[in-house]
């Protein structure tokens, strides 16, 4: 996953076109570093999905422009356009599903 910086996420996140996803972290959260774990097996498992990271202490425009109310968060570009946010991340399996789920028809399988 490539990390996006403070002045490029909001031409980016625009510029993407669904689906995508976007990892919103701070790097000294334990839970943030388990999630991690998880998506790169999961990124691995999907490499034609895009998918990006960001450290929220240093983008709180991003946290402003989505609501997030904490970290670790699963940003989920539609092929509409439209966002889901996830903040729970059970397994890998889980990760996993949503993103296939996303990736294949653009619309994310609620879990």
């Amino acid at each position: 996953m490539r990390e996006w910086s403070p002045s490029e996420w909001r031409r980016e996140w625009t510029a993407a076109r669904g689906p995508m996803a976007l990892f919103v972290h701070t790097p000294l959260c334990g839970t943030c570093k388990a999630a991690r774990r998880m998506l790169e097996v999961a990124a691995a498992m999907l490499p034609d999905l895009p998918m990006a990271e960001a450290n929220l202490n240093v983008m709180p425009d991003l946290a402003q422009a989505f609501r997030i109310e904490s970290v670790p968060c699963l940003l989920i570009k539609r092929a509409d356009g439209s966002v889901a946010k996830f903040y729970r991340f059970g397994s890998v399996q889980d990760v996993l599903d949503r993103l296939e789920a996303a990736n294949r028809t653009g619309r994310i399988k609620p879990i």
